[in-house]
């Protein structure tokens, strides 16, 4: 509740009133007029009903607490109002605009009277003040009304979208009536073709608001799923890379709408492989440039377990050692018998190079010159990033033990 001395109408000296004999039913019909004057188009008998309405309580509100310190008035009726304002489907600037021409129309007919009875300016003054600060104060409940309303909608509305979003997604596919029915409830129209993008639940609140409508977001597991209409693909892509800052995002293929669980399930695949950090930092990273690493990693478990094996002559080095025989490995794998080639790819003398690939032959043995040897190695090379981490890793942030549903509070 707004404090007293934030209320200067009640500091007013009350005389004040009975020297201007205030005609209630005049103030609020010249305050009428006031606002019909600033139209451009004429209201209808509805608003006008509900405008004389507010009207005549503000004023009794307004003139009972003039000089009353003790006295106050509910203003319910304001937030009230600010609802019915959302729920009819008009602005918030709409009717502020009414409550602030109302008050002009009031100011100007409450002191028409004042030469007649000899009001100082000094009193004018201070009841102009208090008039406008009033209607402040109304004003701002009203717009808590509207916010209220407005945060309800929206709650609402999001609902309807995350249990559109869980029906898109859930395997096996919902009966395409049920979807479209979801749908219709959710005022989204469902494309024949779409991409999905997943990234950290701690992402969603900042694309609910700012991504456009035809765009669906909404919880997914323990991420958060953005489904995309492929028609205006690169647009969207452009403006959930805008909007994503330093996270990222994995984005799966373009799929049939039936097909949006597998786009999904990809791009959440491939979301957790960026957070091992082997896939750079971009902040969208496309299914379709690493389908190898998503095949090699479908099974975690069972990656971690190969890399693990294939690489455990390794294992036992000192992390030094280890690093610069991995890397060695790896250049000789991909440019054999290229000594020469390998020292400048690894910035060495050639002959550090042969003493390396002599050192990886007693490890290994004659794996590194076995063809199925050698693919082994470069797979478990290529795998090793990615699942020594991804296996190992703790619950992220917004995992599903502790997130919390998205709520446009929000935003």
């Amino acid at each position: 509740m707004t404090l007293p001395s934030a209320q200067p109408w009640r500091r007013l000296d009350a005389s004040v009133l009975t020297r201007l004999e205030p005609d209630t039913a005049a103030i609020a019909s010249a305050a009428l007029d006031q606002v019909r004057a600033g139209l451009r188009t004429p209201l209808d008998h509805r608003t006008a009903a509900n405008l004389q309405t507010t009207l005549d309580v503000a004023l009794s509100a307004f003139f009972s607490e003039i000089g009353h310190p003790d006295v106050t008035t509910d203003r319910e009726v304001y937030r009230a109002q600010g609802r019915a304002q959302h729920t009819a489907g008009r602005s918030l600037e709409e009717m502020l605009g009414f409550y602030q021409s109302a008050a002009l129309g009031v100011w100007r007919q409450l002191t028409s009277a004042a030469p007649a009875v000899d009001l100082s300016t000094q009193a004018i003054v201070e009841l102009g003040e208090a008039l406008f600060a009033f209607i402040a104060e109304l004003s701002a409940a009203a717009a808590d009304g509207y916010a209220e309303a407005r945060s309800q909608a929206a709650r609402a509305g999001q609902a309807r979208r995350d249990r559109l979003l869980g029906l898109l997604l859930t395997e096996p596919a919902a009966a395409r009536d049920v979807l479209d029915d979801a749908a219709s409830q959710a005022a989204w129209v469902p494309p024949d073709r779409l991409v999905i993008a997943v990234t950290s639940v701690d992402v969603a609140p900042r694309l609910l608001d700012r991504m456009p409508g035809r765009v669906l977001i909404g919880r997914h597991d323990d991420l958060t799923a953005v489904v995309m209409p492929a028609d205006r693909l690169d647009w969207y892509l452009g403006r959930l890379r805008d909007l994503l800052g330093r996270d990222q995002a994995g984005v799966g293929p373009v799929v049939p709408l039936r097909s949006a669980a597998l786009g999904a399930r990809r791009a959440s695949a491939l979301w957790r492989l960026t957070r091992t950090g082997a896939l750079g930092d971009s902040a969208l990273v496309h299914t379709t440039d690493h389908r190898i690493d998503l095949l090699l990693t479908a099974d975690p478990e069972l990656a971690a377990e190969f890399a693990k094996d294939v690489l455990a002559p390794l294992a036992g080095l000192p992390e030094p050692a280890r690093q610069r025989l991995t890397a060695t490995l790896a250049a000789w794998l991909a440019r054999p018998d290229q000594p020469q080639a390998i020292g400048v790819e690894l910035h060495v003398h050639v002959q550090t190079v042969r003493y390396r690939i002599r050192q990886l032959r007693t490890l290994f043995g004659g794996t590194i010159d076995d063809p199925a040897g050698r693919f082994a190695l470069a797979t478990a090379l290529r795998i090793d990033p990615h699942v020594s981490s991804l296996v190992s890793r703790e619950p992220t942030k917004g995992s599903a033990r502790d997130v919390h549903a998205l709520r446009p509070d929000d935003r």
